[in-house]
């Protein structure tokens, strides 16, 4: 993918995409790239970068996406990789827990590296398999966001980089605009109802901002939940 020779550096926003190995962040960046899904694919080793051309109802944006390998043995989690990254998208299987738990961690090596003002993205992928079993949850920070998508349903695919792209440009209302149409990969069985029910659960239950200070007792009755921020 190229960027236009029209668009400015200062519209190029370095982003990483984070999260463990297995959770789809290759096949997110190939359906965008080509349109196209794939079961099989090889793990990322250190890192990828890859440049999505973003057109808005304000103006257009370039996201430098940097996949960064979901595990240390693959190069994961170099300090390098993070240095001057102005946002993240951190991804996680929705029928794997453990990869739900692992989003904090992600979390706290970005915010220590590039600090806590930038914006993330935390995304729930394979919203058509059967979902883990624990409620998801988050708290409500100014610089964050979630959604849910599934890459081989082709629902919501556009979603992450929709709400990122309306924290990089503070524009609210942003809409992204001429984006392809994709197709489910075939023999794909979902309910695209359920999926949207399922994320619209996990935003009514979130949890105010938390103070600093503040008494955190209040997440004692949590023990079947995962806050991921």
């Amino acid at each position: 993918m190229e960027l236009k020779a029209s668009l400015s550096s200062q519209d190029t926003h370095k982003c990483l995409l984070l999260g463990d190995s297995g959770v789809g962040k290759t096949t997110f960046l190939r359906r965008h790239a080509t349109g196209h899904f794939k079961d099989t694919h090889k793990l990322t080793k250190g890192v990828q970068v890859h440049t999505l051309l973003l057109q808005t109802n304000y103006q257009d944006l370039a996201l430098e996406l940097w996949e960064v390998a979901g595990d240390e043995r693959h190069g994961g989690l170099c300090d390098g990789y993070f240095f001057f990254a102005k946002c993240a998208i951190i991804m996680f299987d929705l029928s794997v827990e453990s990869t739900a738990l692992s989003v904090a961690r992600w979390l706290r090596s970005f915010e220590r590296i590039c600090g806590k003002q930038f914006p993330v993205i935390v995304c729930g992928n394979k919203a058509d398999l059967k979902r883990m079993p624990r409620q998801l949850c988050y708290r409500q920070q100014p610089s964050f966001d979630y959604c849910e998508l599934s890459a081989r349903a082709a629902w919501n695919l556009e979603a992450p980089l929709e709400l990122l792209s309306r924290q990089l440009l503070q524009r609210r209302s942003l809409k992204l605009i001429s984006q392809p149409i994709f197709k489910p990969k075939v023999g794909c069985s979902f309910n695209e109802d359920e999926m949207q029910q399922q994320m619209k659960v996990v935003h009514e239950i979130a949890l105010p901002e938390l103070i600093e200070d503040a008494d955190e007792s209040e997440e004692y009755y949590m023990e079947d939940t995962i806050i991921l921020n």
